[in-house]
C-alpha cells in the first residue's frame, strides 16, 4: 500500500526487541494528517490484530482512534507506545485498507480522510467507564463524551484515568428505530379461509422467511392492507412484535427472465476478471446490471452497483427487485438515508445483502465477499466529490478499477458513451460487444450562420406539428443562461484557446461593438487574454458572444406558437407536464420525447463544455427522442456534432483521443489542477520555496495564474496552476507538497487540490 512516511510514537518503556512485532497506526484525528505512527503489539493483543484492525493508542496523554495499515519490526532499542484496545466493530477489511491507500495516493489526499470514508457511518466516539473512582458521578458501563470527562475530571486527571484503565475508548453507533416486525406464530388455526387470499399470500411470504419480515415491508410486496394481518393475528397464525429496525432491504421478486440477452458478456467478464468497458443504451443500464448480479451471486458473490447521483440509486434499486430473480436481497446505500445507510453498512459487510446500490459513498463499503462492481452512467461527473466539497476526490470509475484489481474480481463500466480516458486503450479496460440502440431518431440540422434570429423557422415550425399530433417536445437548454463562447457571424468560427484547443469564454459585457471591450477566459488551463477586434478566421468584425438562456427560449417558443412552455429547474419542475418544456440538459433528457429540439447546439460542442461532455450531451438528447431530433448550429459540419446526432461513438473517439494524448491528459498522463487563494506574496513564496524544488524529472508546472478579481471565499485572489507529469504517484506527490504548504500558513493561504479532473 502507498501511504506517507512512517514515524514512530515514543515513551518509557520496554523497546521492540522485548515486545515484538510492532504495528503502524493511521491515527484519524479530526483537522490533522499524521503520517502513521508505530506502536508496539501487546501480547494478549497480538493475534487478534491484522491491516485493517481499528485500535485505540495513546498520543500527547490522550487515547487516540486509528487503522492498522502495516506491520514492521520498528528500530532495535527505541522505545515505543503500546496499543491498548482492538474495536471490532469499526475494523476494515486489508483489501479496502489497501484501496484507501490507492486512492490517498491519486487523489493527493491524507490517508486518514481517505480512511474515515470506509469506516460505518454515524459513529462517535465516546469513552466507556470501567473502574470508576469514588467520587466519580458516573457507574461502570456510563459511556460518556470527552467534553464532558474533561470539564468534571479535568485534562490531567483525564490523562491518568485513561492511563490507569478507569475508562476506555469507545464507539457508540447510530440507534436503530423501533418498527412492527411480523413473524410465523407456530400456533393457532395456519390454515385461512379458502376465501382469504390475501391472508393466503401473506402467510405464504412468511413461509420463505424464517425469520419473519418488517410489517411495511410485509405488505408492499403482498399488496395486502392491515385487515388480512389482523385477522391472521386473532388467529394465533402470526405475531407482531417491536423491534429494532433492520436494514433498508428488499427483496426481489421477479423470474430473471429478462436478462439472458446480457448473460454472454456478463459471463465473459466475470470469468476473465479486470475491468470491462460495455456500451450499453442508457434504457438498458439496468436489465445489464441486473443481469451482471445474477452472475455473481450465482457464483457465491456480492454485487456492488455505483451510480451517479441518489435518484439514480432509489431508481436502479426498484428495478432490479423486478428483475431479478425472487429471493434475493438488494439494498441502497447513499449520503441521504440517514440512520439507514448505517445499517445497510452492516448487512452488506456482513453478507446480508446480495446487492448494494450506492453512490461513491459505497465504493469504498467492505463487503463481505465481492463478486462484481457496476458502474452505472460511468463518465459522470457526479461519480467524484468536487475539490471543495467532503468526500473523496477520486472518480468511482478509478476506484472501481483498483479494486477489482486488488480483490481479484471484474468492474464493469456501462454507458453509450463512454469517457475517452477508459475508452482509450491505454486505459486497460478491454471491452465487450456494444449494445446498439434499437431506434435512432431522424436527424435534422438548421444552419444558424448568417441569421440574426434566436430560433429559426424551421425549430418552430417542427415544434407546432409535433404538438398538433399530440406528442411532446423536450428543449435543452445551457443552463448556465449567459454566452458560452464567442462566434463570428459570417463564417461560424468559434475563438479557441490556443493552449487546450477549448472554446474561449467572454468575461464581462458584450458592448454594441461586438465583443471588443471583453476578456476572453479558457474555462480549462486559465488562459486570459483580449478578445479580438476582427475574426481570426475570416476577417470580418462580426464577432459576438452567443448562447441562449432557458428563459429567453421558452419565452420565445410560447410566443411564437401560442401554447404553454414548460420550464424545469433542479429546484422546480412544476412546468414539466407541458406539451414543450425547456430546461438544463440533466433535467429535461432524464425522460422519453417524440422530439428533441435543440436550440444552441453550439453551447455544446463549441462553448464552455469540453468536447467530451458536449458529445455526451447531444448524444444522449439524440437517445431521448422517439421520432425526430433538430439541432441549430452555426458549425453545421462540426465533427462532434455530427457524430453525437448519427450516434457514431467510435468516429468522436478516433478524431479526439490523439488530441488527448498530445497534450498528456488522462489515461496518456495525469494532471493535478490546485488552486491558491491568499495573498500574492505568499502564493510565490508557496510556489518557489516548496512546490518547485519538491517537483520531480517527469513533472511540469505552469506558472501561478490570477483566475478570478474577488473570488467567493472572502475577496481573495485565486491563483490556479497545473501540474502535469506521465506518472500519477509523482504529480500527486507533488500536488500534496501544496497542500501541506498552505496547512503551514496559519490560514493566510489556502489550496485546493483536485487530482485528474473531468473536465480536461
Amino acid at each position: 500500500m502507498t501511504g506517507p512516511t512512517t514515524t514512530s510514537a515514543r515513551r518509557r518503556g520496554p523497546t521492540q526487541r522485548e515486545e515484538g512485532r510492532v504495528a503502524r497506526v493511521s491515527l484519524l484525528i479530526p483537522s490533522h494528517a499524521l503520517p502513521p505512527l508505530d506502536y508496539l503489539l501487546p501480547e494478549h493483543l497480538a493475534d487478534g490484530i491484522r491491516v485493517g484492525a481499528a485500535v485505540t493508542v495513546p498520543l500527547s496523554g490522550y487515547a487516540r482512534l486509528g487503522i492498522v495499515v502495516g506491520f514492521g519490526r520498528g528500530a532495535d532499542g527505541r522505545a515505543l507506545a503500546k496499543i491498548r484496545t482492538v474495536l471490532p466493530s469499526l475494523s476494515l477489511r486489508p483489501e479496502v485498507v489497501r484501496l484507501c491507500g490507492w486512492a490517498a495516493m491519486a487523489s493527493a489526499q491524507p490517508l486518514p480522510a481517505v480512511l474515515k470514508t470506509a469506516l460505518p457511518p454515524g459513529v462517535k466516539l465516546s469513552y466507556e467507564v470501567l473502574r470508576p473512582a469514588g467520587d466519580w458521578p458516573w457507574r461502570p458501563g456510563d459511556l460518556v463524551s470527552r467534553t464532558e470527562l474533561r470539564n468534571t475530571l479535568g485534562p490531567s486527571p483525564l490523562r491518568a484515568a485513561e492511563a490507569e484503565g478507569r475508562i476506555s475508548l469507545s464507539p457508540v453507533h447510530p440507534e436503530r428505530r423501533i418498527v412492527e416486525w411480523v413473524a410465523p406464530s407456530g400456533q393457532g388455526d395456519a390454515e385461512p379461509p379458502r376465501r382469504a387470499t390475501r391472508q393466503r399470500e401473506l402467510l405464504r411470504v412468511l413461509e420463505q422467511r424464517a425469520g419473519g419480515l418488517p410489517a411495511r415491508e410485509l405488505l408492499r410486496m403482498t399488496g395486502a392492507g392491515r385487515g388480512p394481518l389482523k385477522q391472521l393475528v386473532r388467529r394465533g397464525a402470526v405475531r407482531i412484535e417491536e423491534r429494532p429496525d433492520g436494514a433498508p432491504i428488499s427483496y426481489t421478486r421477479g423470474s430473471g427472465t429478462d436478462l439472458d440477452g446480457y448473460r454472454d458478456g456478463a459471463q465473459r467478464a466475470l470469468d476473465r476478471g479486470g475491468s470491462w468497458l460495455w456500451r450499453v443504451p442508457t434504457a438498458e443500464w439496468p436489465v445489464a446490471a441486473s443481469a451482471i448480479a445474477r452472475l455473481a451471486i450465482r457464483r457465491g458473490g456480492q454485487t456492488l452497483v455505483l451510480a451517479p447521483d441518489v435518484g439514480c440509486v432509489e431508481g436502479l434499486v426498484r428495478v432490479l427487485v423486478r428483475l431479478l430473480p425472487a429471493g434475493l436481497t438488494v439494498a441502497p446505500y447513499h449520503g441521504s438515508q440517514g440512520r439507514e445507510r448505517a445499517t445497510a453498512y452492516e448487512a452488506a459487510r456482513s453478507g446480508e445483502v446480495d446487492v448494494l446500490v450506492g453512490t461513491r459513498t459505497a465504493a469504498l463499503v467492505p463487503l463481505a465477499s465481492l463478486g462484481a462492481i457496476c458502474v452505472v452512467d460511468e463518465p459522470n461527473e457526479d461519480h467524484r466529490a468536487s475539490a471543495d466539497h467532503k468526500g473523496l476526490h477520486v472518480h468511482a470509475r478509478e476506484l472501481a478499477m483498483a479494486r477489482a484489481r486488488i480483490e481479484n474480481t471484474s468492474a464493469l463500466f456501462l454507458s453509450p458513451t463512454p469517457s475517452l480516458r477508459l475508452y482509450a486503450p491505454e486505459a486497460g479496460a478491454r471491452r465487450l460487444p456494444p449494445r446498439p440502440q434499437e431506434n435512432w431518431p431522424s436527424v435534422g440540422v438548421v444552419d444558424m450562420r448568417g441569421t440574426g434570429a434566436a430560433l429559426s423557422s424551421s425549430l418552430i415550425e417542427a415544434c407546432r406539428e409535433t404538438v398538433r399530433s399530440g406528442g411532446r417536445v423536450g428543449v435543452p437548454v445551457n443552463r448556465l443562461g449567459r454566452a458560452t463562447s464567442v462566434s463570428c457571424g459570417r463564417c461560424g468560427h468559434v475563438v479557441c484557446c490556443a493552449s487546450c484547443e477549448r472554446s474561449l469564454a467572454l468575461q464581462g459585457k458584450a458592448s454594441t461593438n461586438g465583443v471588443r471591450n471583453g476578456a476572453l477566459v479558457c474555462g480549462g488551463c486559465g488562459r486570459r487574454e483580449k478578445a479580438p477586434d476582427s475574426c481570426p478566421a475570416c476577417g470580418s468584425n462580426r464577432l459576438r458572444a452567443v448562447g441562449l438562456a432557458a428563459e429567453g427560449v421558452r419565452d420565445a417558443l410560447a410566443e411564437a406558437l401560442g401554447v404553454e412552455v414548460g420550464l424545469v429547474s433542479a429546484e422546480d419542475r412544476a412546468g414539466g407536464g407541458a406539451r414543450i418544456v425547456v430546461g438544463a440538459p440533466r433535467m429535461v433528457l432524464c425522460e422519453g420525447w417524440d422530439m428533441v429540439a435543440v436550440p444552441d447546439a453550439d453551447a455544446f460542442v463549441s462553448g464552455t463544455f469540453s468536447i467530451e461532455k458536449g458529445f455526451k450531451v447531444l448524444y444522449r438528447a439524440a437517445e431521448a427522442s422517439r421520432e425526430r431530433i433538430l439541432a441549430q448550429t452555426r458549425s453545421p459540419e462540426h465533427p462532434a456534432l455530427l457524430a453525437a446526432l448519427r450516434g457514431d461513438y467510435d468516429s468522436f473517439a478516433a478524431a479526439e483521443l490523439p488530441g488527448r494524448r498530445s497534450l498528456g491528459y488522462p489515461p496518456y498522463g495525469h494532471v493535478a489542477e490546485v488552486s491558491l487563494s491568499g495573498p500574492e506574496g505568499e502564493v510565490r513564496r508557496a510556489v518557489e520555496s516548496k512546490l518547485r524544488p519538491a517537483i520531480g524529472p517527469g513533472v511540469t508546472m505552469t506558472d501561478p495564474m490570477p483566475l478570478l478579481a474577488s473570488g467567493p471565499d472572502g475577496g481573495r485572489t485565486v491563483w490556479r496552476l497545473l501540474l502535469r507529469g506521465h506518472a500519477r504517484a509523482d504529480v500527486a506527490s507533488a500536488a500534496a507538497v501544496v497542500a501541506r504548504a498552505a496547512a503551514g500558513t496559519g490560514g493566510k493561504l489556502r489550496a485546493r487540490i483536485e487530482m485528474d479532473p473531468e473536465e480536461v
